[in-house]
């Protein structure tokens, strides 16, 4: 008898373990920019630089491809589907023009 009583509360400890709603993080790619400069002599390489920047910062990013960080802020959303929770977010930028666009679209 005292074998099926541990074996029931064992069964409910996972399953109530099991039945939380899980939480999503919103991921934050890492970029890199890439500039290179080729001096050509007579066609021939004379000399050859590539800079590789990387970072997973959005607002180092934005200073890489020319936007002021002080033209960009964060976005989240948040959608429910079939009961779970959907996070959707990064940063939104406001370009030359005026208009907000996402960072990745620079």
């Amino acid at each position: 008898m005292l074998k099926y009583l541990v074996f029931s509360l064992a069964t409910v400890s996972v399953l109530a373990g099991c039945s939380g709603k899980p939480t999503h993080t919103v991921a934050q790619d890492q970029y890199c920019y890439t500039d290179s400069t080729t001096k050509i002599s007579n066609g021939d390489t004379v000399d050859s630089t590539t800079l590789v920047q990387c970072s997973d910062n959005p607002l180092t990013r934005a200073k890489l491809v020319g936007v002021d960080p002080k033209n960009c802020r964060p976005w989240e959303r948040r959608d429910y589907v079939n009961g779970y929770e959907k996070r959707y977010g990064g940063y939104i930028c406001r370009d030359e023009k005026g208009n907000w666009r996402p960072l990745n679209q620079f």
